[in-house]
Parts: structure tokens; sequence; C-alpha cells
């Protein structure tokens, strides 16, 4: 079997296309063509069927293609580990997490881990829980940095940090000299809350529900900025990390009761290799977690 073919194969079903496939490739059409057909003659299957606008795998060739993809992971996989094998090469990482891990955490151990490995570039995007599992799933990131009440059972995971859900209000807010709240003191409460894509929002809709308590959700975002500086201003009550509440301008903020704990967690697709320079990255968050 042509392993060309397979490649072939994965291309023509990620663009629907033979013309689209073979361009991305850097082959000729007709050369890309008679390389699926031996391969379907060898096979003695269709693979493909040519719909009015796109080309569509066929049950057998979604067969193939799910083990191609394995195999071009297992040889991906043999050839990171044998490179790690020599040294920690230079090279790179590619991150997903939420917004909220951007603003503190992250930054500061982007930091330390550079000062420790100014060879390794990171590459770090920022998405909803779902966006960033999805993105994991795909290939797309080699690690994602998630609450661990988010991360799926189907990776591996290790915890490197928690930190503690609060009440951030103004100086000048009505309760600014509580030290904690229960859920049922929250009821027509102003807030200004994430979405719900973040993990604060789906807690505290549950502290409410266990408190009887309805907030007056007067401002609603997925933008850690914009709830933050809302909160700063005046506009409404929000749930943030502790840390957040520290920064210029300082928040006051207001444990809940009982504590809400959220613990984060890098985590990777079981059956990937995680190369050295990712291992790096993950043993460094645990040994700063330890020392936070």
């Amino acid at each position: 079997m042509d392993v060309r073919a397979l490649r072939y194969s994965l291309a023509i079903a990620r663009f629907g296309s033979f013309t689209k496939a073979a361009e991305s490739l850097h082959v000729a059409q007709p050369a890309l063509s008679v390389s699926i057909r031996k391969l379907e003659n060898e096979l003695g299957v269709t693979l493909f069927v040519r719909k009015a606008h796109s080309v569509e795998p066929t049950v057998e060739g979604r067969i193939l293609l799910s083990r191609a993809e394995r195999i071009f992971n297992e040889i991906d996989s043999a050839i990171n580990e044998i490179a790690d094998v020599v040294e920690l090469r230079t090279g790179g990482i590619r991150l997903g997490m939420p917004p909220m891990f951007g603003l503190e955490y992250f930054p500061n151990l982007i930091a330390q881990f550079h000062a420790a490995y100014p060879g390794i570039a990171l590459t770090v995007i920022e998405g909803s829980a779902d966006e960033i599992g999805r993105h994991l799933d795909a290939g797309e990131i080699d690690l994602a940095m998630l609450e661990s009440r988010r991360v799926r059972p189907q990776w591996r995971q290790v915890q490197v940090g928690k930190e503690e859900m609060v009440l951030c209000v103004a100086p000048d807010h009505p309760l600014a000299t509580r030290k904690s709240i229960p859920g049922s003191e929250l009821d027509r409460l102003p807030m200004a809350l994430f979405n719900g894509t973040f993990i604060q929002r789906d807690i505290l809709d549950k502290l409410c529900k266990r408190g009887g308590a309805k907030p007056h959700v007067v401002l609603q975002s997925n933008s850690v900025g914009i709830i933050r500086q809302a909160a700063v201003d005046g506009i409404g009550a929000a749930t943030l990390l502790r840390s957040l509440a520290a920064a210029p301008p300082p928040l006051v903020p207001i444990s809940f009761e009982p504590k809400e704990m959220l613990k984060f967690s890098l985590c990777w697709r079981d059956e990937n290799y995680l190369s050295k320079a990712n291992r790096a990255l993950v043993d460094f968050a645990v040994k700063l977690g330890r020392l936070r």
C-alpha cells in the first residue's frame, strides 16, 4: 500500500475536493487521482463518491481514513520520540486555555519557563473550554489548560494549581465590608457575569439555585477584561479569581459560603506522545504550583 495515497485520501476528505487536495499537497491532480484509483483497485472498494459540489468518502473510505489518521499519528509520535531521545530540542509548544488563565497565572508561568528554556517557543490560543477541547481533540494544540471539571475522561491530566473564585466588588460597594457571602444573598444583586461557556458562571448558577437566589444580570460577556472593568466601575458584582481582584485598580474580594475553589490542570490526548518540550512545561508548571 502506497503511504502517499493514504495522505492524499486524508487531504481529499479534509477539503472535499480532489482539486483543492492536490493544490494543498502541491501535486498534479491527475497524479493524485491515479494514486487514489490504484489504492481503490488494490483494496477492491470505492473510497470516494462525487456529489454535486463536493467529494465524500464512502463507508469503506471512512474506515480507511480512520486507520490512516492513527497511522500518521503513530509515525509523527515515533519521529518526535526519536528526536527527543537525543536532546530537549528547540521547538514549539501549542497550548490552549480559557481567558481567565491569561491575565495572571499563565504570564507568570511563561516568564519563568522562558528563562529556563529560552529555545522553546510557545503558541497560546484562548477560547471557551468547549473550544479548547475541540482544538485538543483535533490535534491543533498539544496541551490544554482547563479547570479540572472540564477535563474529558479520555484525556490525561495533571493538576498544576488552584485558586479561589470570589465575588468581586468596587471598594464603595455596599457589600465591600463583607468577608463572605452565601448564595441566598445574591438574589436581585446587580451582577456582571460571564456567559455560559465559563466555569465561573456554571458554579454561580448552581450556588444561586441552592440558595433560591436570582441575581439581576446587568451585563454578560465572554471577556474577562470587560467583566472586571464593570465591577471596577460599579456596574455590578463579578465572579473572578482572587488574584485578579488584587490587580490595579483593586477590587474587594468576598469569599462564597462555602468557599469555591477552582482547580486547574494541564491535559493532553492520551494516545499522543508528549514531546520533551511539552513534558518540560508540564513538569515546570507542577513544580511552580507546589511553590505557590
